[in-house]
């Protein structure tokens, strides 16, 4: 695809069209221009690609409800449908609404749970913890020539510090990894009836993570200042019940490692790309908090949250009927030419530079936010204090992305570092 290009609404839905993951900023353009409650042809779901209209739905949470568990899936035939996550037998009414899917007042009370584990202050005490697992991931490879950046850090970083902070063991971190990456392929929408089924047995069971949440409840397991512990705490004080933890803990090592692998991977790619960029954060490496806010507004992890209209309405004059699904497109409305100038670019001096919605907006704003800026601060902190430069390796096959209606995550990144001569 390239800009400028229409793309014909009245076929099968462009949104999957192989070369628009891949590249989805043209389409969304379109989208946001001419079309920005777009209705997914035989779904009863609209892609909402302003960023007002995002805030909209986001502030009437009577009208647009955060309990869905229902997400665009790709059959075959290329024919788009809605279809729920949950086990057939087991009525999406009765699944507990957590966080990211749940309404007030039930998610203020979970999210204050959590929140002295995930607040700022709270994860600038792990700045040590983190420098740390970033040196031991990085320093084995720093040599000149080929690294694998995904592999070697997005990937493995993001898990060791979810296990931490969950309080777990690091040999916990393959566990997660693998759990969340299984996670979002569910819901990534090209699944098929068969490997749906082997995930569905997968995340039946939470492994060494239920193990610890079973001894945190009795007083011998992790401790308060990590989500086994807080929420241990909550259940024996009664702010939260068993079945939402469950529910909690399932979410979190969903998604837990997953936003953070996809900004390790933007950012490095960006700079990879653009040597002066590269250059400039080197230089001043107090610019890189600016730079990871270009990063993810850029291109977010996640390429959209849903909502479910409960009951009829309208959303910029598109009639909008009971049931109806929306997708907030936070991408798309990420590089609105009225909110962002130049946004296409990275502008580490913009103002505003947090008035972005790549880690959601209001009171759904991701809980995990801090952390995640956190990591990627440090990780590109590192790289760029033991190179002198480093670029795309044009040996290896160009990046890729995961195939995903979801998830914005590089599949691998290989680049070729020049290393500083006194590292």
């Amino acid at each position: 695809m390239t800009p400028g290009k229409v793309i014909s609404v009245d076929a099968i839905d462009p949104l999957v069209d192989p070369q628009v993951l891949d590249d989805p900023y043209p389409y969304y353009t379109q989208l946001r221009t001419r079309d920005p409650v777009h209705l997914v042809r035989g779904t009863q779901t609209y892609l909402v690609t302003r960023p007002e209209l995002i805030r909209q739905v986001i502030a009437d949470t009577e009208t647009f409800s955060s309990a869905t568990s229902s997400f665009l899936h790709v059959d075959a035939d290329g024919t788009v449908r809605l279809r729920s996550t949950t086990p057939g037998d087991i009525p999406e009414a009765d699944v507990p609404s957590v966080l990211a899917v749940a309404d007030p007042p039930d998610h203020s009370r979970q999210r204050r749970v959590l929140s002295r584990v995930f607040s700022p202050a709270a994860v600038a005490r792990r700045e040590r913890d983190i420098r740390e697992i970033v040196a031991r991931l990085l320093e084995p490879h720093l040599r000149p020539g080929p690294l694998d950046w995904m592999a070697v850090m997005a990937e493995p970083l993001p898990s060791i510090v979810l296990a931490r902070i969950l309080g777990l063991d690091d040999d916990a971190a393959p566990f997660l990894k693998e759990f969340g990456y299984a996670a979002v392929e569910q819901i990534g929408g090209f699944v098929d009836a068969e490997r749906g089924e082997e995930i569905q047995a997968r995340m039946s069971d939470l492994g060494p993570v239920a193990d610890a949440y079973t001894q945190a409840l009795t007083g011998n397991g992790p401790g308060p200042d990590t989500v086994l512990g807080a929420c241990a705490d909550a259940v024996r004080t009664g702010q939260l019940n068993d079945l939402e933890v469950i529910s909690i803990l399932l979410m979190l090592v969903s998604a837990g490692s997953e936003s953070t692998a996809s900004l390790l991977g933007t950012g490095a790619l960006l700079m990879a790309k653009d040597q002066s960029l590269q250059q400039a954060l080197r230089a001043q490496p107090e610019l890189l908090s600016a730079f990871v806010e270009e990063a993810c507004r850029l291109d977010p992890p996640f390429r959209g949250h849903y909502r479910r209209v409960t009951r009829p309405t309208e959303l910029a004059g598109v009639a909008l009927p009971q049931d109806a699904r929306l997708v907030l497109m936070w991408p798309a409305a990420n590089r609105d030419e009225s909110v962002f100038d130049r946004p296409d670019q990275v502008q580490i001096d913009r103002r505003g530079i947090r008035q972005h919605l790549g880690f959601g907006w209001g009171p759904h704003l991701c809980i995990g936010a801090p952390l995640a800026r956190l990591e990627a601060r440090l990780a590109f902190e590192h790289l760029l204090a033991a190179t002198t430069f480093f670029h795309l390796d044009d040996r290896q096959a160009p990046p890729t992305y995961l195939k995903s209606l979801m998830i914005r995550r590089l599949v691998s990144l290989p680049l070729v570092l020049q290393i500083r001569p006194e590292h």
